[in-house]
């Protein structure tokens, strides 16, 4: 068994659905697109994003000399509501103000289970090859991951701009270790399998995605209840709809989900005490039952004010409709 095989099998067994090895490179396509997105100004109040913009397109700008990224997956449980025409009492089913937080967030935070996993895999890594210079990058650092993922062979972006793959689906995490070793690569992913279908975009209740490959985080419900710190406008409260943190739709009416596994990577099983807070309970929540409810969690990175603003929004939202 050769180094890399060792490396993969030891990923398996951390609980890793998936991993693929991609030479490190500058993504120039890929630079050239990110350019573009931020000087059409699609990247809202998110100025962190014009921030390092050579580390986000060199692996070389984060470890010197990088040769290898290591690219894994940790999946987590989808909801995934009817068929994406279903209506019901004249609108979609995707439309009803009940006070949702995205999947994702109803668990312990992603960033430090897998973050702990990858780290276990990055002292392996130094086990197995010897000494080693990397770092270990769970949507923490001026990363691609999305497209690393993609040139190591772990799927495709979908027109929802998500990495897609065909048993896994798009509900996952995506981590990555830079490394100043030589490693062997998978070739990338070049299939694209979302054909003539469009559902995350006409499904998409405020338009986000433009067009394919295409979001614009100005009207992403995700970005305006999280990325977003200031107050919002009466358009921005009413565009949030139903959503209290994150929003699923995209991923929920993409029927490559439809095959998606049920169960969540260890460490990243769902927490009822999440689940099922409503707007009214936020609304009228201290400072300490935040704390206890939401602590170690996606949320409690926003903050109660935040999480306050966007209940007051869902309940307005529900009183209309």
């Amino acid at each position: 068994m050769t180094a890399t095989e060792k490396i993969k099998q030891r990923a398996l067994a951390l609980g890793f659905s998936r991993v693929g090895i991609a030479k490190a490179e500058r993504l120039d396509a890929e630079a050239v697109r990110l350019e573009a997105w931020l000087r059409q100004g699609r990247h809202g109040e998110m100025t962190y994003m014009q921030e390092n913009f050579e580390k986000r397109v060199d692996p070389s700008a984060l470890i010197p000399n990088a040769k290898s990224i290591i690219s894994v997956i940790g999946i987590y449980s989808l909801p995934i509501l009817g068929a994406v025409n279903e209506v019901v009492d004249g609108e979609s089913e995707f439309e009803k103000p009940t006070g949702k937080i995205s999947a994702y967030a109803a668990r312990l935070d992603y960033h430090t289970v897998m973050k702990g996993k990858l780290q276990t895999l990055f002292q392996f890594v130094c086990e197995t090859v010897g000494e080693v210079n990397g770092r270990a990058f769970v949507d923490s650092a001026p990363m691609l991951d999305k497209a690393w993922a993609q040139r190591a062979g772990l799927g495709w972006i979908g027109k929802h701009s998500n990495l897609l793959n065909r048993t896994l689906g798009s509900a996952f995490f995506i981590g990555s270790l830079v490394l100043d070793a030589v490693l062997e690569y998978d070739a990338p992913y070049l299939n694209n399998y979302c054909g003539d279908c469009t559902a995350c975009i006409d499904l998409c209740p405020t338009e986000a995605i433009t067009e394919p490959y295409q979001v614009d985080a100005r009207k992403c419900i995700s970005y305006l209840t999280i990325e977003l710190k200031r107050n919002f406008t009466e358009e921005e409260s009413n565009m949030v709809g139903e959503w209290l943190f994150g929003c699923d739709i995209c991923q929920q009416v993409c029927p490559w989900n439809r095959f998606a596994a049920t169960a969540s990577m260890n460490g990243l099983e769902t927490l009822s005490r999440i689940e099922n807070v409503r707007e009214d309970e936020i609304l009228e929540m201290t400072t300490g039952a935040f704390k206890r409810i939401f602590a170690e969690t996606p949320v409690h990175r926003t903050g109660l004010r935040r999480l306050k603003r966007n209940a007051e929004a869902v309940k307005r939202n529900g009183r209309r409709s």
